[in-house]
C-alpha cells in the first residue's frame, strides 16, 4: 500500500538529494531517517539522566518504559 504526503519544494528537494546520495528509495530512507532519530532521542536522554545522576538501573526501566510508549497504537 501506498500513501500520497504532501511536502514543501524546499523538504522535497533535500528529501530527493538525501535519497540519491544513499542511492535509496524514499520509504528505505524516511525509515532511516526515524531510526536515527529515535537513537539520537535515546542518546540525549541518557545524557540527561547521566547529568542528573540518575542509576544505570533506572535508565534501563525509563528506557523499557520509552519503547512500550513507541509501540502503543492508540496513541
Amino acid at each position: 500500500m501506498t500513501r500520497t504526503i504532501a511536502l514543501s519544494e524546499r523538504a522535497y528537494r533535500r528529501l530527493k538529494e538525501l535519497k540519491e546520495a544513499l542511492n535509496l528509495g524514499y520509504s528505505e530512507l524516511i525509515e532511516l531517517l526515524i531510526a536515527e532519530y529515535e537513537k539520537r532521542r535515546i542518546e540525549e536522554l541518557k545524557t540527561l539522566c547521566r547529568k542528573l545522576k540518575i542509576k544505570e538501573e533506572e535508565l534501563v526501566v525509563i528506557e523499557r518504559l520509552l519503547k512500550e510508549l513507541r509501540e502503543r497504537k492508540w496513541w
